[in-house]
């Protein structure tokens, strides 16, 4: 395909009201042999090099990567990125130079930050060019035009970034359908494994076509499968567990990695925002520190800053920067922004919101290790930017610019170019069947990675349960191009009785055991509700049963609460406490996958036991892609039963789109999921506890 000739950078203006840092050391120390006393901005780098560039003069530098054959210039941007470390923030922008409000037809240069800034970003976000229905043939052009945009976003001297919106691989709708029970499909072994596999083919394309003016691969950040700690994307927390998930991103890694040679990838983890500070929330679904190079978060704020965001915000930049500095990663506020985008002059919550978002990050010293923080799209048109390109904003966006810890494009000295030596690795992990799964039925085949280790034998053992015996398959070595070492376990039909059952891979060379994982598994398939009910939860023998099913989303603690030892609950002998703070976050829930037809039904019952804090119970349902939503009250503290007519659920408050849309037969008919939220009202308590039994739709 004949693509457009890279651009040529064109001299950058000069930047607004702002001292160029890597000219103050030499001012400060020309002011000082004249015996004139100067103090250097704090977060400046010392001296008159950034910190790129003292990581280039010095001796090699030790890297630790997901991809030890990474070329140069990817290992060298880690070292930059992670050795950053508090000195300053590179700021980025989705699409910079794809979509603008000061320009129309993109040209490889262009943008709205240079054209308010006289300045790029230091760090442009891309995402695949693909979207649902297109022929292939399109989205094999698309891969090469995407590497062009790539390697024109290195030209301006920014760092790439890359996400994935990948279509639901199984309907064919797109990555917001979360139908088809998407994410355990495409994971080895799924049904449509082969077509996630074919689109990192292409990805493969445009990251090894995504070139500079020498020929040599870019260096891109990819950010896949984010946010999987909300459920709005079919990779999403309520579609698989956490096992199932870590597996996703594991193959991606590996496939790109080991069986399509790119080595050009630093690999970011980003699950979303809201986890309160909690490493262990954070960290639930992580694939493991050989699989990840930087840890990120997403959030959006619709408070205008207030202090519950900004002490949100912070806890949690602070503790991936506490873990990237134990685990030796890149921390990064991997997309962030207003929610909703800018807007018009007299609307904005806090015109000073860039500046204050900031300074709270930078006032914290474990959040100030965040190494760059990416901004959404300003697509143009109807939509509002996320960057400001005049009103009211604007101001604030260049104080933003101009503050001496922010890093834009013209700062960046030395990124590619320090010298490093990489770190071995190696790691062995069951990728099927994914640690939480359930086997519906036999036999199974163990799927078993191992990179890294002269392996000669590798075992899987299966523990023995209370009716079962233990099993141990010897696994054969994969073939010329594979990936896995297989082999198959015939189940007895007399074990598959809902039974959790341990799994230990064990890697062996001669005599010694190399390494060794431990996993589990639901043996039998899962047990069938009524048409209609949601859950009733008599079916968890523990709180990581019930976890494993209901994704929490934000911070909480989800427990099963039993009749048997005191519990209040709507029937049966258990029910699902939720308790929470807002101490850090506006909403918390969890959510659960569901499928069914409920056109028959025409209410939803609940029981409730409220925690009369007044704050906002919210129920809701998606159906149809929309999400709807019913909100029983929390004001008492005596449990009773709610019944909503489905006449009376609505769309949700956010989903502007679809105001309209109502809960009729046939959006009723196509349900995907269901979840329980308690949203911080005005007057609200700050902390409480909720328990809810008996979800079901009723005729």
């Amino acid at each position: 395909m004949n693509l457009p000739p890279l651009p040529t950078r064109p001299p950058a203006p000069p930047r607004r009201g702002r001292l160029v840092r890597r000219g103050l050391a030499a001012v400060v120390a020309a002011l000082t042999v004249c015996g004139v006393s100067a103090t250097v901005a704090a977060g400046a780098p010392a001296g008159d090099r950034s910190p790129g560039e003292r990581a280039a003069a010095g001796r090699a530098v030790k890297v630790d990567l997901a991809d030890p054959a990474a070329t140069a210039a990817t290992r060298s941007l880690f070292a930059y990125l992670r050795d950053l470390d508090g000195k300053g923030v590179l700021f980025g922008h989705q699409e910079d130079l794809a979509f603008g409000e000061t320009f129309g037809q993109p040209d490889g240069t262009s943008s709205d930050v240079l054209h308010v800034t006289g300045d790029h970003p230091a760090v442009i976000g891309f995402d695949t060019l693909e979207k649902a229905g297109m022929p292939l043939a399109e989205r094999e052009r698309n891969a090469l035009v995407l590497a062009r945009d790539i390697s024109r976003a290195h030209a301006v001297g920014a760092i790439p970034t890359m996400t994935v919106h990948l279509e639901n691989l199984v309907t064919g709708g797109d990555f917001y359908d979360t139908s088809g029970d998407a994410l355990r499909a495409v994971l080895p072994g799924g049904s449509h494994h082969a077509e996630l596999t074919a689109y990192l083919d292409r990805f493969a394309t445009t990251a090894r076509n995504a070139v500079d003016g020498q020929g040599r691969p870019v260096p891109i950040i990819f950010r896949p499968w984010h946010e999987n700690g909300g459920s709005w994307f079919w990779w999403g927390a309520a579609f698989g567990t956490p096992g199932e998930y870590a597996e996703l991103y594991r193959f991606t890694v590996e496939y790109l990695r080991d069986v399509k040679g790119v080595h050009n990838l630093l690999y970011a983890f980003s699950p979303g925002g809201g986890f309160g500070g909690d490493p262990a929330s954070y960290l639930r679904t992580y694939p493991g520190d050989a699989f990840v190079d930087v840890l990120g978060i997403d959030a959006y704020d619709d408070s205008g800053a207030s202090s519950r965001f900004l002490t949100g915000l912070t806890a949690d930049l602070g503790m991936i920067g506490d873990l990237a500095q134990q685990r030796g990663k890149i921390s990064a506020f991997t997309e962030y922004g207003i929610s909703g985008g800018v807007r018009p002059d007299g609307q904005n919550a806090n015109t000073h919101w860039y500046t204050d978002v900031f300074r709270a990050i930078a006032a914290d010293p474990s959040a100030a290790r965040t190494a760059y923080m990416m901004t959404w799209t300003n697509y143009g048109g109807d939509s509002s930017p996320y960057t400001p390109v005049d009103g009211e904003m604007l101001p604030d966006f260049l104080a933003f610019h101009d503050d001496s810890q922010t890093y834009f494009a013209d700062d960046l000295r030395g990124v590619h170019t320090a010298s490093t030596t990489p770190v071995a690795s190696s790691a062995a992990h069951l990728a099927s069947p994914a640690d939480g799964a359930r086997v519906a039925a036999g036999p199974v085949t163990f799927r078993a990675s191992v990179t890294g280790h002269a392996a000669d034998r590798v075992v899987v053992t299966v523990a023995a349960g209370e009716t079962g015996a233990e099993h141990r398959v010897e696994l054969s070595p994969p073939g010329p191009g594979e990936l896995w070492w297989t082999g198959t376990w015939d189940v007895p039909a007399a074990e598959l009785d809902n039974s959790r059952r341990d799994l230990t891979l064990a890697v062996h060379s001669g005599g010694d055991q190399l390494a060794s994982t431990a996993s589990t598994v639901v043996l039998g398939p899962e047990p069938q509700l009524p048409p209609g009910v949601v859950d009733d939860f008599e079916g968890y023998g523990d709180d990581a049963m019930l976890r494993s099913t209901w994704a929490p989303q934000n911070s909480n603690t989800l427990e099963v609460l039993r009749a048997a030892e005191g519990g209040a609950v709507g029937g049966g002998t258990a029910a699902m406490r939720m308790s929470y703070s807002f101490a850090t976050q506006s909403y918390t829930g969890a959510g659960r996958r569901i499928a069914g037809d409920w056109s028959a039904f025409r209410e939803f019952e609940a029981w409730i036991d409220p925690d009369a804090s007044n704050n906002r119970l919210v129920l809701q349902l998606v159906a149809d892609g929309v999400a709807f939503e019913a909100y029983p009250s929390l004001a008492g503290d005596q449990p009773y039963l709610a019944a909503v007519p489905f006449a009376d659920w609505r769309p949700a408050p956010w989903d502007t789109a679809h105001a309209d849309r109502r809960l009729d037969a046939a959006t009723l008919a196509k349900v995907t999921q269901f979840s329980v939220f308690v949203n911080a009202a005005d007057g609200g308590a700050t902390a409480g506890a909720v328990t809810v039994d008996e979800l079901r739709a009723r005729t």
